[in-house]
């Protein structure tokens, strides 16, 4: 089945409410009979209140077509709390919705923009990390326990909060996404890949405030078991905190993870690993990395690292006995950074057989002097970590050189 939904409108240009209500019967229609087709064809800013995936249905955006969140976080779709930790009991929603679906895809060459104008604080100027009135924020597109999803060759921009959050997924694909996003709007991660199985991003394109791409294990999502199986290929990356980044919240395991073909550029932090819960990262590949990293305001973490391992407890009441970080190989990489590694654990036994070969770097800071490290959040607060500056600030992390040159720009 396939329904072009602006035929029921016959030229009428329908408000928020309307236009959410007529997508949402045709996306009910198409699942009802099997799944299909749902089609935006004609070119403009459509404004819609908040929408649900149902079981094998495509929602297909053509080009010149955007559609754009209303902001009404009544319209959308609501998780009850627990967020991130059981501490925090507060619901989460999302303009794009689906949880417990088969075969549900976004594709085509239009927009899905988030409205982030909506949450923020008003007249902020130049403000280099604006302010917003609530945390969470709606994210823009929410899948949770699906199998099978699909994105291909949208765009996503103006995310409030996290553009696109997978939760609990298996066999998931992204391919030929572009996100666009305010650069100075906190919370903005780009793909947030929590809990999830068998995740294939490919050929995208990331621009955002915060993560690039963000494996993840929150807490209250723990019934979905370890992050695993993912693969990323191809992508081109640039944030104002880390491009890739594992943590900060890992309650859960991080296993079987390869990144392959990507370009960083003008990130606060290239390749993280920022553990701070019970879980461990193993066997981890990132193969044919370049890297631009730079600091910006001191509201965005980090300190301009290429590369950055650590595993701290996020609180005094948080227990690391037994996690690591184990099997990471770092291969050809090469680009521009403020520091080249930074590895840091109360037990430095717990960073091992880390592999860095056909590493090229050229370090902004000077070796040989005191430098200062962020490593929030942790259960320092603000404190940083302070070390003799060089080009490996190991602290006892086990790590391995072949064919490694960092040296002063």
């Amino acid at each position: 089945m396939e329904i072009r939904i602006f035929e029921a409108f016959n030229g009428e240009a329908p408000d928020a409410r309307a236009f959410a209500g007529r997508l949402q019967r045709a996306i009910d229609e198409c699942a009802a009979s099997g799944g299909g087709r749902v089609v935006l064809d004609r070119p403009g800013v459509h404004v819609c209140d908040g929408i649900e995936l149902k079981d094998g249905v495509e929602l297909v955006l053509e080009d010149g077509v955007t559609l754009k969140a209303s902001g009404d976080e009544t319209t959308y779709r609501h998780r009850p709390g627990p967020f991130e930790l059981n501490a925090n009991n507060t619901p989460i929603c999302a303009f794009i919705y689906a949880k417990d679906r088969r075969n549900v895809a976004i594709t085509g060459a239009g927009a899905i923009d988030g409205n982030y104008e909506r949450f923020i604080l008003p007249d902020q100027g130049d403000e280099p990390h604006l302010k917003f009135y609530a945390y969470p924020r709606p994210m823009t597109v929410y899948l949770e326990h699906c199998e099978g999803s699909r994105l291909h060759g949208v765009t996503l921009c103006n995310a409030p909060f996290w553009t696109v959050h997978l939760v609990g997924c298996v066999d998931t694909a992204i391919r030929e996404v572009t996100i666009r996003n305010e650069m100075r709007m906190p919370n903005t991660d780009g793909i947030d890949v929590d809990r999830c199985r068998n995740t294939v991003i490919e050929r995208c394109i990331i621009l955002t405030g915060d993560d690039g791409i963000c494996p993840k294990c929150t807490e209250e999502t723990a019934r979905y078991g370890d992050c695993c199986n993912l693969w990323v290929r191809d992508c081109h990356i640039e944030s104002q905190s880390s491009a890739i980044k594992f943590g900060s919240s890992s309650f859960g395991n991080f296993e079987n993870c390869s990144f392959e073909g990507i370009t960083i550029r003008n990130s606060n932090r290239a390749l993280a690993f920022q553990l701070r819960d019970r879980g461990s990262a193993r066997n981890i590949a990132f193969r044919d990395v370049t890297i631009t990293t730079r600091t910006f305001s001191k509201e965005w973490w980090g300190s301009a690292e290429a590369l950055y391992l650590t595993l701290l407890p996020r609180d005094e009441h948080t227990d690391l006995n037994g996690c690591v970080i184990e099997n990471v190989t770092f291969e050809r990489i090469s680009g521009d950074c403020g520091y080249g590694l930074f590895a840091c654990a109360e037990d430095p036994r717990a960073i091992r057989n880390v592999v860095l070969r056909d590493v090229s770097l050229r370090a902004a800071n000077p070796f040989g002097s005191a430098a200062e490290f962020d490593v929030r959040p942790w259960k320092g607060g603000d404190r940083k970590v302070v070390c003799d500056g060089d080009d490996l600030m190991l602290n006892g992390a086990s790590v391995t050189c072949e064919n490694v040159r960092i040296e002063a720009a």
